[in-house]
């Protein structure tokens, strides 16, 4: 039986959670690698995808923070493959209130939670000088 698990006030059910796991560890590089796939393989949003996207932005956010506190080569990833472009750009298309709603929360629980003043000033920056 799958039930519904809650997070940072979403609900979601062990098989959409299921949809972007890899077989390893939930905070690692090669997870974190596994979503830029999945952003870059799904970057218009569709009635397809949403789900998929949403879990996706959730769990980018969730590596970021664990990442923060112990291991800085996952922000470097983050960095280095330019993955706000990818939340920018889903917020252009003006796709409806659950993957924006989503993306909205990503941001703000990353930046609620992020310590790191270098990798803060990128978030809110985006690099620009």
């Amino acid at each position: 039986m799958l039930r519904p698990t809650k997070w940072f006030g979403w609900t979601r059910s062990n098989s959409e959670s299921s949809l972007v796991h890899s077989n390893g560890n939930p905070h690692s590089l090669e997870q974190l690698k596994l979503l830029y796939r999945l952003l870059e393989k799904n970057q218009t949003v569709s009635q397809s995808n949403r789900t998929l996207l949403v879990e996706t932005l959730r769990q980018i956010a969730e590596i970021l923070i664990w990442g923060d506190q112990n291991d800085s080569s996952l922000f470097d990833f983050f960095l280095e493959k330019n993955m706000l472009y990818f939340f920018l750009n889903i917020m252009k298309q003006k796709c409806g209130g659950y993957v924006c709603t989503q993306l909205l929360q990503t941001l703000n629980i990353l930046f609620e939670n992020i310590k790191n003043e270098t990798s803060l000033y990128y978030l809110l920056s985006n690099n620009h000088k």
